[in-house]
């Protein structure tokens, strides 16, 4: 029988997070001139696929475990922008996100990831009306799906 592979990224860890900058469509280089930051990419509204447009800023974490060490580095570059985030927020009709795609390895010997939402997180989320997404995934770093496949 074949193992169902559900929320399976494979076999390395690949932490990462996101702000992003969210709508049915807008003019994504709009975003970067007036926040002087250019963005890890983007996707524009296609059909029939992506179904809206986003503006992204990802930090890659690897396989390491210390999650709120980048989400400080995120609020870092984003929280002096604060004002100009709240006005495209308005200019556009934009909602933002900041989104933690977290590994969690199905090795019992492994550390799963931790982070923290401290009052400076907090703070920054709520003057910016700032979403949090968790998106999780299995991560085998020892084959166990693999085996229970065969």
């Amino acid at each position: 029988m074949k193992y169902e592979k559900l929320t399976y990224s494979g076999t390395e860890c690949n932490n990462y997070l996101y702000f992003s900058f969210n709508a049915y469509h807008f003019d994504t280089e709009k975003i970067t001139a007036e926040l002087n930051i250019e963005p890890t990419s983007v996707m524009i509204k296609k059909e029939p696929v992506p179904k809206s447009t986003s503006w992204e800023y990802k930090i890659e974490a690897g396989n390491e475990i210390d999650l709120e060490s980048y989400l400080q580095q995120l609020i870092d570059i984003f929280d002096p922008k604060t004002e100009i985030i709240n006005g495209l927020k308005n200019k556009y009709d934009l909602t933002t996100r900041i989104q933690f795609v977290v590994d969690i390895d199905i090795n019992p010997e492994s550390s799963t990831p931790y982070f923290g939402l401290n009052k400076r997180a907090i703070d920054f989320l709520a003057k910016t009306g700032t979403e949090v997404d968790f998106d999780l995934y299995k991560t085998d770093t020892i084959g166990l799906l693999q085996r229970l496949d065969e």
